[in-house]
């Protein structure tokens, strides 16, 4: 294709409006969200049951971000969310926890098999991605505000779509609390239920409860 003398200033003009254009949707989108890291305080804990005793791993790590629209204020002192619309919120949320940060610190051993049993080398972290976040109605002014939250789910390096109840409550004019509880099998992500000695066999169902502690930077004074 050939550009004369006179098209070529033009093309060049409307490459420049498009890429500004590009840039401004860009700048207007990372303006349009509160962005809200990992804090400390995070914890999450792992529940299951075996042929011997019943178990726990807990973690006091939980790594990740939360990018919330302008604007929605967790303020769970007042009977409404401002800046749901329909009970939806357009977040985007993904968690992550390392598996090697789970301990028992009871049983000897137990933190090795369970991450034999995960493939801790080779798929380190379990990591959870939201898709849809929809508030429950009617909210009770002074408690925290319940939802319904779906999204992927990754263990031992298999995505499964899940669905679980979470609240979230502002701790400080910062900060944001979420909680959560989610019932699961370890072999829908293809964790074999671990054995130990031929004397422990840990049950196929877990329950993960978990704080994430979340926060935004302070504003300048």
């Amino acid at each position: 294709m050939k550009m004369n003398k006179k098209t070529f200033p033009s093309r060049l003009a409307s490459l420049g409006v498009f890429g500004a254009a590009a840039l401004a949707a860009l700048t207007t989108s990372a303006a349009d969200t509160v962005h809200y890291k990992s804090r400390v305080g995070s914890k999450v804990t792992i529940t299951g049951t075996s042929t011997i005793h019943n178990w726990t791993m807990d973690s006091q790590i939980i790594g990740g971000s939360m990018d919330v629209p302008v604007g929605v204020e967790f303020d769970q002192t007042k009977a409404a969310l401002n800046g749901a619309t329909g009970g939806k919120i357009p977040m985007r949320v993904e968690a992550n926890i390392p598996v090697a940060s789970l301990k028992n610190g009871h049983w000897e051993g137990m933190d090795e098999v369970m991450q034999q049993a995960m493939h801790a080398a080779e798929h380190p972290q379990i990591v959870f991605r939201l898709s849809e976040i929809t508030l429950k109605e009617p909210h009770a002014a002074g408690t925290p505000f319940q939802f319904d939250a779906k999204g992927d789910l990754v263990v031992n390096g298999v995505t499964n779509a899940i669905t679980m109840p979470v609240s979230i409550e502002s701790v400080s004019p910062v900060k944001l609390k979420v909680v959560g509880k989610k019932p699961l099998k370890m072999t829908d992500f293809k964790v074999q239920p671990p054995v130990k000695a031929s004397v422990f066999k840990a049950g196929d169902d877990i329950t993960i409860d978990f704080e994430w502690v979340v926060g935004r930077p302070a504003a300048a004074k």
